[in-house]
């Protein structure tokens, strides 16, 4: 059911059986696009479905594309607020009339504003705020003065706080001037969307005939990605082997990177299909997955890439893709911003005996149920 650009007043509470109402949580994002963010929600909001919740999606900004994947038996609250500073008093109205009991609010600065949104409110949600990013990498100048302020301000009020790896938390904790403890870290789990079928025509379909060894990235398309990186890197490889590589994403420098493809001659050899919402026939036919970031929050793209069994290449950056390959043993780490050892590192990749079976066991230790039994806790003891 969506409630559009409106609160319903004295809509009644869900029930479980037996009578007893059911305990409302809302899962608060700017939007639904295709981030990796969003994805995980999307596998939450199911497996809180699941078991027994009451689930609403409040949904701050505009849609997104993902937005047609929500889970049956969601409320899709839409605020319908452009700038982020508008979106304080929708907010508060929301909390105020479908009166949930927690609300999980993901990505700064929505997650200050649900804490100012909330403030003087009868019956208010409890609220955990969760990261997905190193926040004092992603903001500089005058947005990181805010980000710091608003941290300290607000974060100390909420009943929780979430860090995706250790680098976020330790991050949060420092701006917030909090306590790391206070910082929980729940790594998150693989999407719903991943899934191994694929046969030998859908990956010609996707990557041409005579691809060679295929290499994938998948992300948006923003500097911190640093696909320029990859694609510098990738031109050595190209030099010497027939493989081709895949950057799946859609973004703000799609242009640029189309452009720095061209003028190293590498077009059919690199390929940009945009942004898919179920990629899994990508992951599935390739030979090599590869992160180029200089930070990563988390990195859902590598848990992904673990349960296609997949040999993977990443920087050794802050954030989660360390956490993830356990140091190197599940995938080869180079240096941030280093072209010439990625090559080299692709080359050995693509010439080393695959361990699949191995790199799906890591993937497991990222499960939906773990990720949901995480959450389903901190929701419990901040109800209790």
């Amino acid at each position: 059911m969506t409630l559009f650009g409106k609160i319903v007043r004295g809509r009644p509470r869900s029930r479980r059986a037996g009578g007893a109402e059911a305990t409302r949580v809302a899962f608060v994002l700017p939007t639904m696009t295709g981030g990796g963010v969003e994805r995980i929600r999307l596998v939450l909001m199911q497996g809180f479905l699941d078991r027994g919740y009451a689930v609403d999606l409040v949904v701050a900004q505009e849609d997104g594309a993902l937005i047609a994947l929500v889970p049956a038996g969601v409320t899709i609250v839409r605020l319908g607020q452009r700038r982020f500073r508008d979106v304080i008093g929708p907010l508060r109205l929301y909390m105020r009339d479908r009166r949930p009991d927690v609300c999980i609010v993901s990505l700064w600065p929505l997650t200050a504003l649900a804490v100012l949104a909330r403030i003087g409110l009868r019956g208010a949600p409890r609220l955990i705020l969760s990261d997905h990013n190193i926040l004092s990498l992603q903001y500089r100048g005058r947005a990181a003065t805010l980000l710091g302020w608003s941290l300290r301000v607000a974060y100390r009020r909420a009943e929780a706080l979430i860090g995706v790896s250790r680098d976020v938390a330790r991050d949060v904790a420092r701006l917030a001037s909090i306590e790391q403890e206070r910082v929980q870290v729940i790594h998150n789990p693989i999407p719903a969307h991943v899934r191994t079928a694929t046969t030998p025509r859908a990956a010609a379909d996707l990557w041409g005939a005579g691809a060679g060894k295929r290499i994938l990235t998948v992300g948006t398309l923003k500097s911190f990605k640093n696909h320029a990186l990859l694609i510098d890197a990738f031109a050595r490889v190209a030099a010497t082997s027939d493989a081709t590589l895949a950057i799946l994403g859609d973004g703000s420098l799609r242009d640029a990177l189309a452009a720095q493809v061209r003028a190293a001659g590498l077009d059919g050899r690199v390929l940009l299909p945009g942004f898919e919402i179920e990629p899994h026939d990508w992951y599935a036919s390739a030979d090599l997955f590869v992160l180029s970031s200089d930070y990563e929050g988390f990195g859902n793209v590598l848990v992904e890439a673990l349960h296609f069994g997949l040999p993977i290449v990443a920087t050794r950056c802050r954030g989660g893709p360390e956490e993830i390959l356990d140091g190197g043993r599940y995938g080869t780490l180079v240096p941030v911003g280093d072209a010439d050892a990625m090559a080299a590192a692709i080359r050995a990749a693509l010439d080393a005996p695959r361990f699949p079976e191995q790199q799906r066991a890591r993937a497991e230790d990222f499960s939906v149920a773990r990720a949901v039994d995480a959450y389903e806790a901190l929701v419990r003891r901040v109800l209790a």
